[in-house]
């Protein structure tokens, strides 16, 4: 009661050259009994009478820092186990660095860069967010707050919804636009539930929980599919997808929707297809069947003049600015040149009659080698 006590740990050595932190055997024994061997370390009772103002204070001092360096440690502790989950707290104001959070045993700091935009928080709020990052710095640890990080969204199904947290219903994939729109990806691990509509709940409640909680963003549900073409097509729910084909040349996914729907598949700012093409982790692009057919036209006649233009160019002396001019001139190809006349091919820009007879008999020439 009131009273402190002060043990002082020495090492038992068989000759001793510090009696601060060192003891003799025989004197260790006479402490601590027989038992003691050379190598164990004694605890034994200082008299702290014998201290003065001066080392009493610092020993007060010592002992503080230690039980504020215990107290950091557990916090740390207790709080970097929650990296990755959701937290509540309560708004206490603004700081250089963002949003100080009261959780309770510390604060937590949700940085600017964190936060929903356009949310505000008032003094005395209940907020939930994501613990992004635990950080031990040399006062008390620092915990990094989000309500940004698509790992809120994850959370939150975990925690609305039993069959995400038990494994029944998985997150395969989030594509999120913090604050206007995010997109889920979900799949079925039991053949007799259905991912998607397990998500949405009765009558919507389940989603709708969780659009409360994100302040109205708007939370798509997509099935998940292993086929990229599939899942593309998904992403665009509820919008009509007409076809989906892979573009090996652009390295792109080509999504056709009716003319009517293409506005709302690109979205506003191109939000809608941004998101679809992070979720599904591909560039897409969206075309009406007017644009699509166009666009097709356009690459057949590219395909076509890429092979004339090859085809002329075995002609000697023929570069591949000639062998534009001969394809614009209408000349398609190695035959095409042989059955011409001098006159007619003279015609194509940047070809004289002297080139012209000269082309023209080397494209006979070639037409008779063997193999061509």
């Amino acid at each position: 009661e009131g009273r402190v006590l002060v043990w002082l740990t020495k090492k038992v050595v068989r000759r001793v050259k510090d009696h601060i932190t060192e003891i003799s055997q025989k004197d260790a024994r006479y402490l601590g009994g027989s038992e003691v061997v050379i190598g164990d370390e004694l605890d034994i009772e200082v008299d702290t009478a014998e201290f003065g103002r001066s080392a009493a204070q610092t020993a007060k001092q010592v002992v503080m820092q230690r039980i504020r360096e215990a107290e950091r440690d557990t916090i740390f502790d207790e709080f970097k186990h929650r990296e990755g989950t959701l937290i509540n707290g309560i708004v206490q104001g603004d700081s250089a660095g963002g949003i100080v959070v009261d959780l309770g045993r510390t604060d937590g700091i949700m940085p600017y860069s964190e936060r929903i935009p356009r949310e505000q928080y008032r003094k005395g709020d209940r907020v939930k967010a994501f613990v992004l990052e635990v950080r031990k710095t040399n006062r008390s640890p620092q915990i990094i707050l989000s309500r940004r990080h698509p790992g809120l969204v994850e959370q939150l199904f975990a925690q609305e919804i039993p069959e995400v947290s038990d494994g029944t219903v998985e997150i395969a994939a989030i594509a999120r636009d913090a604050g206007f729109r995010t997109k889920v990806a979900v799949r079925s691990n039991d053949p007799n539930v259905d991912a998607v509509g397990t998500c949405v709940g009765l009558r919507g409640y389940r989603i709708q929980s969780i659009v409360r909680e994100l302040d109205q963003e708007r939370v798509d549900l997509v099935l998940w599919d292993r086929d990229m073409l599939r899942f593309a097509k998904h992403s665009f729910n509820p919008v009509e997808v007409l076809r989906a084909e892979y573009d090996e040349t652009n390295e792109r996914v080509l999504v056709v929707v009716p003319e009517e729907k293409l506005s709302v598949a690109i979205g506003k700012g191109g939000r809608n297809i941004k998101l679809a093409s992070r979720l599904v982790g591909v560039r897409i692009d969206v075309r009406s069947p007017e644009q699509y057919e166009e666009e097709k036209t356009a690459f057949s006649a590219q395909e076509e003049q890429e092979e004339v233009v090859a085809d002329l160019t075995c002609l000697p002396g023929v570069g591949e600015s000639t062998a534009m001019s001969l394809f614009a001139a209408g000349f398609d190809g190695v035959e095409a040149v042989a059955a011409a006349s001098a006159e007619g091919l003279s015609k194509a820009k940047g070809i004289g009659p002297k080139t012209a007879e000269k082309l023209i008999q080397a494209a006979k020439k070639l037409l008779e080698e063997e193999g061509y």
